[in-house]
């Protein structure tokens, strides 16, 4: 990027957008700032000065990260993405169901995670550094061993193995729009996800 002693100072990093390994070295994309997309750089470690920015990156990386909206912005969005067969939607409702998270827009690694009615993973709410218990925060913790290489997965309606009693199905309003068909393949598998 032409990083002089003269002109150094002008590449301050605004945040870390990815991060690899490559023969055993940890690289990172950065978002310089004041400056497009178009000139992020990937960089050594041993080269990035903002331990902050840093640490920031390490502890969104294993959250569930998305942007927060209303229940009824959910629903609406819910609808459009219901048309184009997608959704990364998840409700918080820890303790009330006024807020629900979109990772569609914003989001890491982890709303790639799937569904399975014999899931790997279980979903808990945690409250790190905010006790507003409105807005929990999305961990996903192994139930069993996961072997390398195996998909991680949870149960979108978060009731376990096969539970496919009368009140494991969701009846809110958010909730009575088409069906969607599980692929999981598991043995016991509910055949559909909603």
């Amino acid at each position: 990027m032409g990083v002089t002693k003269k002109n150094q100072n002008n590449y301050e990093v605004e945040y870390l957008c990815d991060y690899k390994v490559e023969k055993d070295m940890e690289y990172y994309l950065v978002k310089w700032k004041g400056w497009p997309d178009s000139t992020n750089t990937w960089e050594p470690l041993q080269n990035l000065k903002c331990p902050l920015l840093l640490q920031q990156f390490y502890n969104d990386k294993h959250d569930y990260l998305s942007q927060v909206i209303t229940s009824e912005e959910a629903e609406r969005r819910g609808q459009l993405y219901d048309n184009k067969g997608i959704t990364y939607l998840f409700d918080l409702d820890y303790e009330s169901d006024e807020f629900t998270v979109d990772a569609a827009r914003y989001g890491n690694i982890s709303h790639f995670v799937n569904h399975s009615c014999d899931p790997n993973l279980q979903v808990f709410n945690v409250f790190i550094d905010n006790l507003d218990t409105r807005l929990p925060r999305i961990a996903l913790f192994s139930t069993r061993t996961i072997h390398a290489g195996e998909e991680l997965t949870f149960d979108y309606q978060m009731k376990g193995s096969g539970d496919i009693s009368s009140d494991s199905l969701d009846q809110s309003p958010a909730r009575k729009r088409a069906r969607t068909v599980c692929k999981c393949g598991a043995v016991t598998c509910r055949g559909y996800l909603n």
